[in-house]
């Protein structure tokens, strides 16, 4: 039987999730900011999730000139996919959806 959170812990996180989400800081340079580790993060988030509706923003992305060094995407897992520049889109776009990461 999964455990209950203290209301005050619970309080705690979702304050930070709000702050992490005002931030424009990544996930690791925001954990060493707020002294908790990216494990602890993800899971609360995960769990938050739960309680509400998903808060998700898309931020406009605009590529200038083709990459010359691999493309680096943070799953919400915690894991990072390296892409090359030319991988093709189609193909990632699987491998999202076999690792069961929601599509945009």
């Amino acid at each position: 039987m999964p455990r209950t959170a203290d209301p005050a812990t619970r309080h705690l996180w979702q304050q930070r999730l709000q702050r992490f989400s005002r931030s424009g800081l990544t996930v690791a340079a925001f954990c060493d900011c707020e002294g908790i580790s990216a494990a602890s993060f993800y899971a609360w988030r995960r769990r938050l999730r739960g309680d509400a509706p998903a808060d998700t923003h898309f931020v406009p992305v605009r590529l200038v000139a083709p990459p010359s060094a691999p493309a680096e995407l943070l799953l919400p897992s915690g894991c990072v996919l390296r892409l090359s520049p030319d991988c093709d889109l189609a193909w990632v776009r699987q491998l999202l959806a076999a690792l069961g990461v929601p599509g945009c």
